[in-house]
């Protein structure tokens, strides 16, 4: 569920420009988030590389609640978790080889 103030967000008129991520307002609450979504959080930034912080963060706080006796086991949740991802393919095809394919008929049905 959507909380109050991101909804407030959405449903306001302001450009997504001024919108600024603040990384000590995500450690502020990391710790109020469950593992699974700190987990969640890891692999979005390994996804889509957001850059080593947000990783880093979260798996220190991992590794704090390992240490006070918590036995998720974030590790196989993580690697779960990223083996559902979709590959991101970001080559560019070779536009000869999809003229050749058009032109001898590959295409046609």
């Amino acid at each position: 569920m959507i909380n109050k103030e991101l909804e407030e967000f959405l449903d306001s008129d302001e450009d997504i420009e001024n919108v600024k991520f603040d990384i000590e307002k995500v450690k502020e609450n990391l710790p109020l988030f469950s593992n699974e979504k700190i987990c969640e959080m890891i692999v979005c930034d390994r996804y889509l590389n957001f850059g080593p912080k947000i990783s880093t963060i979260c798996m220190e706080e991992l590794a704090k609640r390992r240490l006070a006796g918590d036995t998720f086991n974030f590790e196989g949740h993580i690697k779960n978790l990223q083996s559902e991802m979709p590959v991101l393919d970001f080559t560019i095809p070779d536009i000869r080889e999809i003229l050749n394919q058009a032109i001898s008929g590959k295409f046609q049905k």
